[in-house]
């Protein structure tokens, strides 16, 4: 018989689900009086931090700045003309022919003053037309010499020269000899300014003149010593250079009327010069006959080693009726002789043969 199998009963076990683990959280910090004052302190400490910065950034671009602006200015200061007036005039400047020197630029005019001095001279010109017929022809001869005045003027001024005279002598000997300029220095012209240079004995002062690419004016340069410094001033005449030159002729002509009516036992200027002019081509070596020269004697005596002598000019009249300086020479006050060719800025006499 078959045989029932009993089935055993295997004990059911209940299998336990896992139980998350619980995460505790973690409760916020409370937010009480005692932590707000750190966390302000922090940030105090970091906002003056960045104020410091800020300050020395700025210190420092100002110090940068100020630096720049020096280097600029001592740039314009040390920076010379190479020719005065415009390039059509062809004047060079001081440094372009006695060389490099110290060059002290001039300090700007106000507004101000260039309006006052404007109205000044618009009264000037007022009380002129105001005046009569009589003292109009009396201020015809002094208007040939201050005619620059009238127009506008530039100054420059070089300064700690070695030799202050040698250097204004190089350059009034251009002037004269290569640019065709005459010496219309007056004896007052130089007592002003050697007043007003503290009346130092070495203070010289020249007033120039010379033709213009305008036809209308003339040019005009004063030259001036006082120290160690040269200043030249160059302006514009308002007059035409022909004219200009004229007046000059006319008032030099008058001069040696006026010498002539005094009573004198020493060769007169007018003397003189017909005398240089009586010597002939050969003896004065001149490239052509004396007689296509003009000779004009510089007021005043030259005295060399002990003896008088009047220095006589010579010029040579260009087709544009423009002068051009040839040579100077020596007219002994004494015998009326002349022996010597006569070199002004260096100082020495040449024998003629």
């Amino acid at each position: 018989m078959p045989t029932k199998k009993t089935k055993e009963k295997v004990p059911k076990t209940k299998l336990k689900k896992p139980k998350a683990a619980r995460v505790k959280k973690e409760k916020p910090a409370k937010t009480g009086k005692k932590s707000l004052l750190p966390k302000n302190k922090r940030v105090v400490i970091l906002l003056v931090a960045a104020l410091f910065i800020v300050i020395i950034g700025a210190a420092q671009a100002i110090i940068l700045l100020s630096l720049k602006n020096k280097n600029t200015v001592k740039e314009k200061v040390a920076k010379a003309p190479d020719y005065y007036f415009s390039k059509d005039e062809d004047i060079s400047s001081f440094t372009t022919i006695v060389g490099e020197r110290t060059y002290e630029e001039p300090a700007s005019v106000p507004e101000s003053s260039e309006e006052t001095k404007k109205s000044g001279t618009e009264k000037k010109e007022s009380d002129d037309v105001a005046k009569s017929g009589t003292e109009a022809e009396g201020k015809a001869a002094s208007d040939s010499d201050t005619a620059a005045s009238d127009e506008a003027k530039d100054t420059y001024k070089y300064v700690h020269l070695e030799n202050a005279s040698a250097d204004l002598k190089t350059y009034k000997d251009y002037l004269e000899t290569q640019k065709s300029f005459i010496d219309v220095t007056k004896e007052s012209t130089t007592a002003e300014s050697t007043e007003s240079e503290t009346k130092s004995e070495n203070a010289e002062c020249y007033q120039l003149a010379g033709p213009s690419s305008d036809s209308k004016t003339y040019l005009s340069i004063t030259l001036e010593t006082a120290g160690d410094s040269v200043t030249v001033t160059a302006g514009k005449g308002s007059e035409s250079w022909n004219d200009f030159f004229k007046n000059q002729w006319n008032e030099q002509k008058k001069v040696i009327t006026d010498i002539q009516k005094q009573p004198k036992s020493e060769t007169s200027i007018e003397k003189a010069e017909n005398t240089v002019r009586s010597q002939g081509q050969e003896k004065l070596k001149l490239t052509e006959s004396a007689d296509s020269y003009q000779f004009i004697a510089s007021p005043g005596i030259t005295k060399i080693e002990g003896k008088n002598y009047y220095t006589v000019r010579t010029y040579k009249r260009l087709p544009d009726s423009t002068l051009t300086y040839v040579a100077t020479y020596l007219c002994d006050c004494n015998d009326n002789s002349v022996g010597f060719q006569y070199d002004e800025i260096t100082g020495q006499a040449t024998p003629l043969g």
